[in-house]
């Protein structure tokens, strides 16, 4: 799933983030060129993604979906400080066909702090075009801590240094 920076976010503070809140509704529809440069990355030959599964038709790589909490997150907030990842939880309901459109529903699960460290939980329910349950996720991440406080009240914005530059020609 393609994570894009919303257009008009705002700067995620732990203080602020409301528990409940429901994040941007994402829709997608994985189709095989997607599924497949995918899977050429990770190797994987499984034919249940390319050919036919257990349940018929190619089904989409679970993967894909796994990163639909942050996805949601980055249309909205920005998180120039960046966060760690902490723990996730997934539960795979259902197989989801290739081809299928989904609907992916996103919120603020939980806040929580632990040794002076905020923590965030990030909840989402993928469904398919049908309404059946994919999966369910939880996401625990660690956004806010001494060194971030620092760099907020200093007007500091993490930037992680990019590769990037490395390949361009020149």
């Amino acid at each position: 799933m393609p994570a894009r920076a919303g257009e008009n976010t705002i700067l995620m503070e732990y203080d602020k983030m409301v528990v409940g809140e429901e994040l941007p509704l994402l829709e997608y529809q994985y189709d095989e060129d997607m599924q497949g440069r995918y899977l050429i990355a990770l190797e994987e030959e499984n034919p249940w993604y390319w050919k036919e599964s257990p349940w018929g038709d190619p089904i989409i790589h679970h993967c894909l979906l796994d990163d639909a909490p942050m996805a949601s997150v980055m249309l909205k907030y920005k998180y120039p400080y960046g966060f760690v990842h902490g723990r996730q939880e997934t539960e795979f309901i259902n197989p989801m066909p290739l081809g299928k459109a989904v609907k992916i529903y996103t919120k603020v699960a939980e806040k929580y702090r632990k040794r002076d460290k905020g923590w965030l939980v990030i909840e989402s329910l993928v469904v398919d075009q049908d309404g059946i349950e994919i999966l369910r996720s939880r996401n625990h991440a660690m956004i806010d801590d001494e060194r971030v406080r620092d760099a907020a009240k200093q007007g500091k914005e993490h930037i992680p240094v990019s590769s990037s530059a490395k390949y361009k020609k020149s």
